[in-house]
This record gives C-alpha cells, sequence and structure tokens, in this order.
C-alpha cells in the first residue's frame, strides 16, 4: 500500500496503517512536507517538490515494484477501512485479470468493467484502488491534482484488462475538503480538467450527444461525472 501524505490527518494515517491488514514493511508512505511523524516500521519517502498527486503515486508504485510486489493499494489518507477491505480488492484483481480494482460504485454493478466508454461514466473510485504491476499501466503525471483518476479509468478499459468492481467496507471521510479550502488547487483542477477535456474531446463529445438523445427519449442519464 501507498499513501501519500502532508501529515495533516495524523490520527486517520495512522487508523488506516494499523487497520489495512499489511505488515508495516509493506506500507509506503509518500511525505509532501517536511516534519510529518510517522510511527515506525512503515517504508517513508520524501517528496517536497511541486504538487503532483499522480507524481506521488508514482513513487510510491516504484518503490513497491522495486521491492517485489505484484500489487499496489493507492489509498487516501482520509480513507477508513479494515482488513477485508484491500485483501478483497487485491483477490478481485487476480481472480479477473483487471488492471485495477476498486469499490463498487451504487450506479453499477460489482465486477468487471471494460466497454463501452460511450457514455462516458468513471468506475474507478480515485481515493482508494488497486494497481496489478504488470498491466503496464501507470498514473500520467501531466495531470497534477485532479482527473488522473479518470484517465486511468478509460485506459484501463481500453488497454489494460478493465476495472474491477468490489463490494467492500471503507469510508472517505473528507472528499474534496483540500480543494475547496485552496484557490490555488480549484485552478490547478480547472486545469487538469482542460486536459482531460483535449485528451478525450471525442469521447466526451459522443458521451454528451448520446446523453441528450436519451433526455430526449425520457431515458435520462446524467452528464459525465468528474473524479471523486
Amino acid at each position: 500500500m501507498t499513501v501519500p501524505t502532508a501529515g495533516s490527518r495524523p490520527a486517520l494515517l495512522n487508523a488506516l496503517i494499523n487497520d489495512c491488514g499489511l505488515p508495516r514493511e509493506n506500507i509506503i508512505i509518500v511525505t509532501t512536507r517536511r516534519g510529518v511523524e510517522l510511527p515506525e516500521g512503515v517504508v517513508v519517502l520524501e517528496d517536497f517538490g511541486p504538487r503532483n498527486i499522480q507524481r506521488w503515486w508514482n513513487a510510491g508504485i516504484r518503490e513497491a515494484e522495486s521491492r517485489g510486489a505484484t500489487a499496489v493499494a493507492v489509498v487516501n489518507d482520509d480513507i477508513s477501512l479494515n482488513p477485508a477491505t484491500l485483501a478483497a480488492l487485491q483477490a478481485s484483481l487476480e481472480q479477473t485479470g483487471a488492471a485495477i480494482a476498486s469499490p463498487t460504485r451504487p450506479e453499477f454493478r460489482p465486477g468487471l468493467h471494460k466497454r463501452p466508454l460511450v457514455p462516458y461514466e468513471p468506475r474507478l473510485w480515485g481515493s482508494l484502488w488497486v494497481l496489478r504491476l504488470n498491466s503496464g499501466l501507470r498514473p500520467d503525471d501531466r495531470y497534477v491534482w485532479w482527473y488522473g483518476d479518470n484517465d486511468l479509468d478509460i485506459r484501463a478499459r481500453k488497454h489494460h484488462g478493465g476495472v474491477v468492481l468490489v463490494p467492500v467496507d471503507y469510508e472517505h471521510l473528507h472528499p474534496g475538503e483540500g480543494t475547496a479550502a485552496s484557490p490555488e488547487l480549484q485552478q490547478q483542477a480547472d486545469t487538469d480538467a482542460q486536459r482531460f477535456e483535449q485528451q478525450y474531446a471525442r469521447l466526451l463529445r459522443r458521451s454528451r450527444s448520446l446523453i441528450r438523445w436519451r433526455q430526449r427519449l425520457g431515458l435520462g442519464r446524467k452528464e459525465p461525472r468528474g473524479p471523486q
């Protein structure tokens, strides 16, 4: 498991480390601010460069791979889970051959999701996912703060074996709070949104066209959703 953190919620991070069911030598914490205090026994990487969550994810993923991991859980530092959560995600990853396992969304069935991508609706939860390392899929650090999980979701489903959704117990306790409190992060999220719109312009255009057609028929669907 790898977790980027600035150390702003130490109690939640400690609970995550204690409750994840992994030995501490299998936990990689990427600290993004100096002076973060962490429990003994975990692997600590320091990255005090410009803010980029995709780069932090990749740092933890590379470290896990260098230590012989075949899969790595990428987790926000404000997630609450139990020892069965990561085990169930990894088991489904191995059973299906998917590139990524993530908790179920209420609007989608559990199981393996690949195509169709139109209308586009993301399956992946960016706050908690498990990556199969030999899939070849990695985060794109051109997305600095937002939409990197949508990009992963699309590439996983199109080129790398899909996303498997698993009904697991977990809770994301403070979704979006840091972004909402920071004008700088909001501006970065807008910049990332522009990149996403440009990179996937045809997919999103076709998705919105299909959604409007369905709405005219009374089969309404929501607009393509942004990252969570």
